[in-house]
């Protein structure tokens, strides 16, 4: 085992930055990795990452875009190892992910958060089930693409259409909520 590296104030600001963030960073990996039990791997490692690398945190900076930083690196060792047996993101894909992950205000988070399932709920019965699938139960595409007599290909094709009509919702929706506020 490590020895512990840092000093008492700096352990427990790395427990602070770390829990505040947990939900965000965790949601940034399994948006990468697509499987629940990966993510929650891949998350852990980053954690142990995360933690051997904090002397390098500057407190003055953002530590959600540091650890989304960590995070993509782990990532893609993950990803990397398992590609033989996984489908993974293309680096175009994972680097709008990045984007689209980058540290909004906790008001613009918080927005976006009560606009997904609004979103959610104007999908037809077929996209919300398909949603619920593959992204909730944890289910690899290659087992719902079979379930429903599928090509994971139209699989793959038709989340990406869902993500595209659920992203484009939450901007509309955040950006109405913010013509209504000023």
């Amino acid at each position: 085992m490590d020895p512990d590296p840092l000093p008492a104030d700096r352990r427990a600001l790395f427990a602070e930055c770390l829990h505040a963030h947990r939900g965000r960073l965790f949601a940034y990996v399994h948006a990468l990795v697509r499987n629940l039990a990966d993510a929650d791997d891949v998350f852990q490692l980053t954690a142990l990452a995360l933690w051997r690398r904090f002397d390098t945190y500057d407190p003055t900076r953002s530590f959600l875009n540091w650890a989304l930083g960590v995070a993509r690196l782990e990532a893609a060792t993950w990803l990397r190892t398992r590609a033989r047996d996984r489908l993974r993101f293309s680096d175009d894909l994972t680097e709008l992910l990045i984007e689209a992950f980058a540290a909004p205000t906790d008001r613009e988070a918080s927005d976006r958060r009560d606009a997904l399932p609004r979103c959610v709920a104007k999908l037809p019965g077929g996209d919300r089930e398909l949603l619920h699938e593959c992204y909730q139960t944890g289910t690899d595409v290659a087992a719902v693409a079979a379930r429903l007599g599928r090509s994971p290909s139209s699989v793959h094709n038709s989340l990406r259409r869902i993500r595209r009509v659920l992203f484009e919702c939450i901007e509309r929706t955040v950006a109405r909520g913010a013509r209504g506020t000023t």
